[in-house]
């Protein structure tokens, strides 16, 4: 699949745009586009991460974290030097996520009992 970064560039602009608008589903659908594509900068990542982490969407949020992940250890690899303070702020905000959604199981699980 051939990439075309003008594009993605234009649906990060675009998700600024609906986010600013209040237009949260119109963003998260652009975001989610760049983040298929494997989008080689930390903004939809870090947008999607933290519009999930505010709808309490742990799921979703984990997931594209580790998707940016993913992306930071290639661009790391590939020697531009911004990748790797990007791969472990993003390895850190994971590891967040995980720890909260493993609490809010314990607290769900307590509640049954």
């Amino acid at each position: 699949m051939e990439i075309n970064e003008n594009l993605q560039n234009e649906r990060n602009l675009k998700a600024i745009e609906f986010e600013k608008a209040g237009e949260i589903e119109q963003a998260i659908a652009l975001y989610e586009e760049n983040v298929t594509e494997g989008f080689k900068g930390n903004h939809p990542y870090d947008r999607l991460a933290t519009i999930y982490k505010n709808q309490i969407d742990l799921d979703n949020e984990i997931r594209v974290l580790e998707k940016a992940i993913v992306i930071y250890e290639e661009i790391t690899i590939e020697d531009r030097l911004e990748g790797l303070p990007k791969l472990f702020r993003f390895k850190n905000r994971l590891e967040k996520a995980q720890h909260t959604k493993t609490q809010l199981a314990k607290q769900k699980k307590s509640k049954l009992k």
